[in-house]
């Protein structure tokens, strides 16, 4: 360790090569390219207010909106329109609208929702 500490310091901005033929520099292997601390968090935080505010929304559809609004937009793999009419005993033309309705109702509680919470900051 004293031989380490007693010897010369080196500069991060030398090349990685002694012959200097521009590989770069150490100090670009220092470079972390990764999202700040500050950019993770905020976006963690904001993704946490959607879902609170879509769970929240959620409440203003009935359950047979809110199954077919989850079963055909938030699922990884929707369900088709053709299981779906087969469970409600309806035609697909009829889930379809009960999604599209379900959805703008969806939209109008989740504007409200933000626009009473930006009048709620101080």
């Amino acid at each position: 360790m004293n031989r380490r500490l007693a010897g010369h310091d080196s500069s991060l901005n030398a090349p990685l090569r002694a012959d200097g033929d521009g590989d770069g520099e150490w100090m670009d292997w220092l470079a972390d390219e990764s999202e700040s601390q500050e950019v993770v968090l905020a976006e963690e935080d904001e993704l946490n207010k959607r879902r609170e505010m879509m769970n929240a929304s959620m409440t203003a559809l009935n359950e047979r909106e809110r199954h077919i609004l989850t079963e055909r937009r938030l699922k990884e793999n929707p369900v088709t329109l053709e299981e779906l009419s087969k469970v409600y005993e309806i035609s697909r033309e009829r889930v379809r609208q009960i999604e599209v309705r379900a959805f703008e109702k969806l939209q109008k509680a989740m504007r409200n929702l933000a626009k009473e919470q930006r009048l709620a900051r101080p």
